[in-house]
């Protein structure tokens, strides 16, 4: 019995340690420049950096598409000692390279510059987001597996002050106990999400006003209970005052 749940316990570790090994040695992708967001219409540039390349295949073939339009790549590859042994560059929505151990490669850098896209449906939570750049590792045959997706904010001037106005109505909301404030704000986020903006706007601020009444309100009412306390005890204790001052003296 001992020695079948020892064998158990070693298969168990040595199963845990190569599930451990496998995901540590997993291509890798660091962003090194990736704007939070950026402007509908205005042109961006992102950077991304591959390591760890040769974890389970010798020779495969890098593959990397994007929503920006426009786009334009420069893929390079650099030997263990930061040398550029190979670089590509093209035009399009995406890109493929071969990589092959045989050459020596021991990273590869990325970059990709592009027009922000247009936002084909809005939302508020999660915020409107595009794929800058969608890499996978694709070896003969059409076995494909993902390595990274690279994602940014991406907005309009209108979309962007009709957000911020949602964003304070909210923290104001957050505050207040309105059920007229959370109706307009639940409103102005469907607004958004439906392109009207100006409305958005105007019922984020009502929202916020709401609020910021409701507030008012309760502040006052704490404020007139906490003077009616005052008052009454101010009373009550003239009265104790004035009681002991007009009893009879003991003093003889």
């Amino acid at each position: 019995m001992k020695s079948s749940t020892l064998v158990a316990a070693v298969f168990a570790v040595a199963l845990f340690g190569t599930l451990f090994v496998g995901t540590t040695l997993a291509v890798e992708s660091n962003p090194q420049t990736l704007p939070e967001e950026s402007e509908v219409g205005a042109e961006m540039e992102a950077t991304f950096e591959l390591t760890d390349l040769f974890d389970e295949f010798e020779s495969w073939t890098l593959a990397v598409e994007t929503e920006l339009d426009n786009a334009t790549w420069t893929v390079r590859q650099y030997n263990q000692a930061g040398s550029e042994i190979a670089r590509e560059d093209t035009d399009g929505p995406d890109v493929t390279q071969s990589v092959d151990i045989d050459d020596g490669t021991s990273s590869i850098e990325i970059r990709v510059t592009g027009t922000t896209p247009e936002i084909e449906a809005f939302s508020y939570d999660p915020p409107d987001r595009f794929t800058v750049a969608n890499i996978t590792q694709q070896r003969e045959g059409g076995t494909a597996r993902d390595i990274a997706t690279h994602e940014t904010h991406h907005y309009t001037a209108e979309s962007r002050e009709a957000r911020e106005a949602i964003d304070r109505a909210q923290a104001a909301v957050s505050e207040s106990s309105s059920d007229s404030a959370e109706s307009s704000l639940e409103s102005a986020i469907s607004a958004y999400e439906g392109g009207n903006f100006e409305n958005a706007i105007n019922l984020a601020e009502r929202a916020e006003d709401e609020a910021s009444q409701s507030q008012l309100i309760r502040m006052g009412l704490f404020a007139g209970g906490a003077a009616v306390i005052v008052l009454l005890l101010a009373v009550g204790g003239y009265r104790v005052y004035k009681s002991r001052q007009q009893g009879p003296s003991r003093l003889r």
